[in-house]
């Protein structure tokens, strides 16, 4: 039951998490990623740090599948507040790249809309 009420929490979290992202990919506006941030994970667990490390490492080569995916798996319903805004503003900033990746022509980024239409990250795991 409580593991049940856990998946049910963190369902409703990331479906919150995916309505903001549309809202504000919508919006125009860049998502602020703070330079805190980098620091929002430096307590938490070797695990939560290295798949931290490992999305923030793929979005600044442009790794849009990668970083995606991780971020994803990483949302959980332990995190603290801070570390799910911080997830939830690299999601938005990583969006709005590869969006004007696309618009620009960049065939890596269109491949990269293919695969995470193929394989959906917020996917629900059966």
């Amino acid at each position: 039951m409580d593991m049940f009420v856990s998946s049910k929490k963190l369902f409703i979290r990331l479906t919150a998490a995916s309505a903001a992202l549309l809202l504000l990919a919508g919006c125009g506006k860049k998502a602020l990623v703070t330079a805190g941030d980098a620091q929002v994970f430096d307590k938490a667990s070797p695990e939560l740090k290295q798949m931290w490390q490992t999305a923030l490492e793929a979005s600044k080569t442009n790794d849009y599948v990668t970083a995606e995916m991780v971020l994803y798996r990483l949302s959980r319903p332990e995190l603290t507040p801070e570390q799910t805004d911080a997830i939830n503003r690299h999601l938005t900033s990583l969006t709005e790249r590869l969006n004007e990746a696309v618009a620009k022509g960049d065939p890596a980024a269109k491949a990269a809309v293919v695969e995470l239409h193929r394989n959906p990250p917020n996917r629900q795991r059966r």
